[in-house]
């Protein structure tokens, strides 16, 4: 099968753990023929930067294209915000694809991809949506474009849309207010990660244990992220420091913003029981989550959550709906541990020291359901079928 991913808004960056990054590697784990097309920005470091068109071979097999999006209006503005590329109308015909997955709830080529389908109807054709007002349509001018422009594209792409896939329940809020989506084209589809087996983990564990010369019993923290206010890591350093239990590591992966430096360096400095790791790309973060205990994600919501319940750990989180909300999760209370300020981490803490059986029930139940929920090799399957 040849599958397109078209994703020109999603600086895409090898290495990463983001969905498109995934379900390309399981798909051509499958077998398949893959092809991403992709904008010119990538991450380095946590920092966005602007690379050069390309069109070449990833090390999975997978093509890579890199396309600058076309000039609109004379303006970088509204060439971002509008994310034309003439080129992928000729890519559609030259690759001939049989099923794809447009990433994002925005961009004019959706309309291209469409106009494709309606001429190859047995091509399968998907949206995903990953947006909420977290990140986009902050604004009235900024909720206004979207629903005007980008709504415009929706509409005359969406009768030849086989299924709008959302990944959580603010990102079916956000797409149904700015563009209503009919309902039999909505589906839920879980962001997911790969699954370490117990022997990786204890392994993994292990390794963690030896390198920093941790007691057996360790209780094994991480927590990552660019790490601004809104990651919540001050609240999680105050909160760790008043837990004073030797078996207790805090692991934070990320970068630090230059106005948070003279906040997180010193609380993180004071305890030695805090290893800042520094940048680290995902693939290595998830290999050290393997041996992991804890994920710690008291603030932002991110796609570690997924990640680190399938390497075997229990989410430390705050309440969002997408983590509570019957329809997207069984969690009954016990698959996580929820925390709304630094008196409910304080408290998570002093639970899991004074017994460690919490810690191990939590680990087992959410370990259980993510093998059930968020494997990668069955999530990237879904836009093989129709039905």
């Amino acid at each position: 099968m040849k599958i397109l991913h078209i994703a020109l808004a999603s600086h895409f960056t090898i290495g990463m753990l983001y969905q498109e990054n995934q379900m390309i590697n399981c798909q051509r784990a499958d077998g398949h023929d893959v092809t991403i097309v992709t904008d010119l920005w990538h991450y380095e470091r946590g920092n966005l930067v602007k690379g050069e068109e390309e069109d070449t071979i990833m090390d999975n097999g997978a093509r890579l294209i890199r396309w600058a999006h076309d000039r609109v209006m004379f303006s970088d503005l509204w060439t971002e915000k509008i994310q034309k590329c003439r080129r992928v109308k000729k890519l559609l015909e030259d690759i001939q694809p049989d099923t794809i997955l447009f990433h994002g709830m925005c961009g004019y080529e959706i309309m291209d991809a469409a106009d494709y389908c309606k001429k190859h109807p047995e091509c399968l054709l998907f949206m995903d949506c990953h947006e909420d007002y977290s990140d986009s349509a902050r604004t009235f001018l900024s909720k206004a474009f979207y629903k005007i422009i980008h709504g415009h594209y929706i509409s005359k792409a969406m009768p030849e849309v086989d299924k709008v896939l959302y990944i959580g329940a603010d990102m079916k809020a956000w797409m149904n207010d700015l563009y209503s989506i009919p309902e039999d084209k909505q589906e839920f589809l879980a962001p997911g990660g790969t699954i370490y087996t117990p022997e990786q983990q204890k392994q993994a564990r292990q390794d963690i244990i030896n390198k920093y010369s941790l007691p057996m019993d360790a209780i094994i923290m991480a927590h990552s992220g660019k790490l601004a206010a809104t990651k919540r890591t001050e609240e999680l350093l105050k909160a760790f420091s008043k837990v004073q239990d030797p078996r207790m590591a805090l692991f934070i992966f990320g970068s630090i913003p230059e106005d948070m430096e003279g906040v997180i360096r010193p609380l993180m400095e004071a305890d030695s029981r805090v290893h800042f790791m520094g940048w680290k790309v995902n693939k290595e973060i998830e290999e050290f989550l393997a041996g992991t205990d804890l994920y710690c994600q008291p603030g932002t919501q991110s796609s570690t959550f997924e990640t680190a319940m399938c390497c075997g750990c229990v989410n430390m989180t705050y309440p969002w709906d997408s983590y509570t909300d019957a329809t997207y999760t069984d969690c009954d209370g016990q698959n996580y541990f929820f925390v709304e300020n630094e008196e409910d981490m304080v408290s998570v803490f002093k639970q899991i020291t004074e017994n460690p059986n919490v810690l191990e029930q939590a680990k087992a139940k959410s370990y259980a359901y993510a093998k059930l929920t968020f494997d990668y090799q069955v999530i990237s399957r879904r836009i093989y079928t129709r039905g």
